[in-house]
């Protein structure tokens, strides 16, 4: 979850949200932002097309609002390390992370001063948002390989440190799309203190200091709860041979509903005409 010291907001979002019709994703991006005018950084270091999904992005947050939308178009380990490019951070309201490969935006921006300056911004209330791999690096344990039919094959599910502006949290993106369900499974299986957060695209999770998501946009959350596991044969089994595991909690949550991290609860939205 957030850690408590933190004033910011963070919103993951599964990829492929509607950049052309309704933008409900988007556009409940801009409005969590809780400013009129407001300064956007696009981080497009994860993107095999920077310039394109620059001009893109730029686009929609200027045409929702935005007075100035800086792109930081980061793609070798000294340019997360210039000034100049720290300097686009300043008084900035939404940091927004595009998609492409997570593996590639760790490497190239992990551990740099322009990092330590986003986890600064959102530790003083700033809002991070990022999509597909932009989303997945969010935590502290990310998924950079796996293939959804090898996912519960001992060994066959890859990780490595993300950013870990969240803890004991790991996402998936494109998660129905791409049948993803089993990468989670896994991780949790081997770490079951740490919950596993499956993204459909078009939709998101706010995440906020108090430890509870809401959901938003069109499609569904997967969450994977592995505090009740019992039986595993995880560490009786050699690498490539097929994972058992007992009591894996599995909820779905679309719109409106929110999961509490703390207490791992899932918690619906409250029925109109009716007191809670």
């Amino acid at each position: 979850m957030l850690k408590p010291n933190f004033k910011g907001r963070l919103i993951a979002i599964g990829g492929n949200e509607d950049k052309v019709n309704n933008l409900v994703v988007l556009k409940r991006v801009v409005q969590e932002i809780g400013k009129s005018a407001y300064k956007v950084v696009v981080v497009t270091t994860a993107s095999e097309v920077p310039e394109q999904r620059g001009k893109e992005y730029s686009k929609i947050f200027t045409d929702l609002g935005a007075y100035e939308v800086e792109t930081l178009d980061i793609q070798q380990r000294f340019e997360a390390n210039d000034p100049n490019n720290l300097s686009k951070l300043e008084n900035v309201d939404l940091i927004f992370f595009v998609g492409g490969d997570q593996l590639r935006l760790t490497t190239i921006v992990g551990g740099s001063k322009v990092l330590s300056s986003i986890k600064s911004h959102l530790e003083a209330g700033a809002l991070i948002a990022g999509t597909s791999a932009g989303a997945a690096a969010f935590a502290d344990v990310m998924i950079y390989e796996g293939k959804s039919e090898e996912a519960l094959i001992k060994g066959k599910v890859l990780t490595t440190a993300g950013f870990g502006f969240v803890e004991n949290v790991i996402f998936d993106t494109h998660f129905m799309a791409r049948g993803r369900i089993g990468r989670l499974i896994q991780i949790v299986s081997t770490n079951p203190a740490c919950i596993g957060v499956g993204i459909g695209e078009d939709s998101g999770v706010i995440l906020k200091g108090e430890g509870t998501v809401e959901v938003i946009g069109s499609g569904q959350i997967i969450i994977v709860d592995g505090s009740h596991i019992g039986h595993s044969n995880m560490m009786k089994i050699e690498p490539g041979a097929s994972i058992a595991v007992e009591n894996i909690i599995i909820h779905s949550l679309v719109n409106g509903y929110q999961y509490d991290f703390k207490n791992r609860l899932f918690i619906s939205p409250p029925q109109k005409g009716k007191q809670i």
